[in-house]
């Protein structure tokens, strides 16, 4: 009975043993890999009749010794332009068709603040231009990809939708292992109607050791929304509408001209 009982007693030990032994091995794994908070201020934005563009709050919490990137992006489309060249050596003109597609809309990376953005971007993590680069398709398979995509990349960044903000997500004093971190989005005029991601990394050692997605959602309001819907539901009455808008617009400008024409 005895020996049964210290059986017993020996292999409820051993069961203990290991239960505690993958805890502490999880908590390990939790730590290495780095529990990451993150949130936005609002998660639909309303472009109303005189948006032009806004901003958003992002806030979360990081493991101290961790830092956070975060990025903006969406949605993907397949992008057709003109390549130029010179012709006979000297004129300038469209010489092919070039199409990058799986191209985002809207790509824009926030890094941390004290530290230069190029260490947190690369292929290797799958950030930055580089990398994304590495997802587009570019035909015809003759043309001067990394050209075309740096000249795209260019164009994208007047309109303000593509961006690399260095230094721009600021971090608060560790406290029990954790730091808060916070960061100031542009949403610039230029970014449409439609669902995009809000991506926060956590960084260490130059490796990406968890990421958390939110939605983010822009949505015609108001007046603009009147018109989309018309626009697309009833295009017959808003061609008359944008005809009437125009001839009167029309009419109160010469009405004006000529009034102002009597004065002198």
């Amino acid at each position: 009975m005895n020996r049964e009982k210290d059986k017993m007693k020996r292999v409820v030990s051993g069961v203990v043993t290991v239960v505690l032994a993958s805890l502490a091995w999880c908590g390990l794994c939790l730590a290495a890999d780095g529990p990451l908070l993150f949130d936005l201020a609002d998660n639909n934005l309303k472009i109303s009749t005189f948006y032009n563009g806004t901003t958003l709050d992002v806030t979360g919490k990081v493991p101290a010794d961790h830092d956070v990137v975060v990025q903006v992006s969406g949605p993907r489309k397949d992008v057709h332009l003109k390549e130029k060249g010179k012709v006979a050596g000297f004129l300038w003109m469209n010489k092919t068709d070039v199409s990058l597609e799986n191209t985002p809309a809207v790509y824009m990376i926030y890094t941390p603040i004290g530290r230069p953005a190029a260490a947190f971007l690369g292929p290797h993590l799958n950030v930055g231009y580089k990398a994304l680069l590495r997802d587009i398709t570019i035909s015809p398979a003759s043309a001067d990809k990394a050209f075309i995509f740096a000249e795209y990349v260019k164009l994208m960044e007047k309109s303000g939708v593509y961006a690399i903000n260095e230094g721009t997500v600021r971090y608060g004093e560790p406290n029990n292992g954790m730091k808060e971190f916070a960061a100031t989005l542009t949403i610039p005029s230029k970014m449409s109607a439609g669902a995009y991601k809000v991506t926060a990394l956590a960084m260490h050692d130059g490796v990406v050791t968890n990421r958390v997605d939110k939605n983010l959602t822009l949505e015609l309001s108001g007046l603009p929304a009147v018109i989309s819907s018309m626009a697309y539901g009833r295009p017959l009455l808003f061609g008359f509408m944008a005809v009437f808008i125009a001839i009167g617009a029309g009419l109160v400008v010469g009405f004006l001209f000529r009034g102002g024409g009597g004065a002198h």
